[in-house]
């Protein structure tokens, strides 16, 4: 993996090419029974992205050069308290390659030094977990097992073990 990585705000642009390449993943699903190939639509990208400036979510693209390979979305954010970090890879192909790995360690840089938010919490679905490993890797900690995932947070004072 010779390609640095990066992150920077998600365009409608870049989305729409981002969807266009999108794979769903099988690990996603709690129901396995209701996964389906994910099929492009201009429309569906557009109310995709209604949601999250709806929702004042954060939306970082997850940059592999100049490639897009995945998306990280800051939610539930309470500024100079906490948010929540979600990320997806764009397909198979950017997976496995530490690309993940870099971009959560730059989000959690970015949350704590230019938001200045002191708490990041994620989750991850029970099976998925490759997803764990990552969080576990780039240093949060399991808070707790409820359901069908688990929970996590790491702190801005634990950073300094990165």
């Amino acid at each position: 993996m010779n390609e640095p990585v990066s992150l920077c705000p998600m365009t409608v642009e870049m989305y729409h090419a981002y969807y266009r390449e999108y794979q769903n993943d099988p690990d996603l699903y709690i129901n396995k029974n209701e996964y389906k190939p994910f099929v492009y639509s201009p429309e569906w990208v557009d109310r995709y992205i209604q949601r999250q400036i709806e929702r004042n979510r954060k939306s970082l693209a997850v940059m592999h050069g100049e490639e897009i390979a995945g998306e990280i979305i800051l939610k539930d954010i309470e500024p100079g308290k906490s948010a929540t970090l979600s990320i997806c890879m764009k397909n198979d192909r950017y997976k496995g390659r530490g690309i993940g790995t870099q971009a959560e360690r730059l989000a959690i840089d970015y949350v704590f030094h230019e938001l200045d938010i002191p708490v990041l919490y994620a989750d991850s679905i029970l099976s998925n977990e490759r997803s764990q490993h990552v969080l576990e890797k780039v240093g949060f900690q399991l808070l707790r097992t409820e359901g069908d995932f688990k929970y996590y947070i790491i702190e801005r004072l634990s950073d300094i073990s990165r």
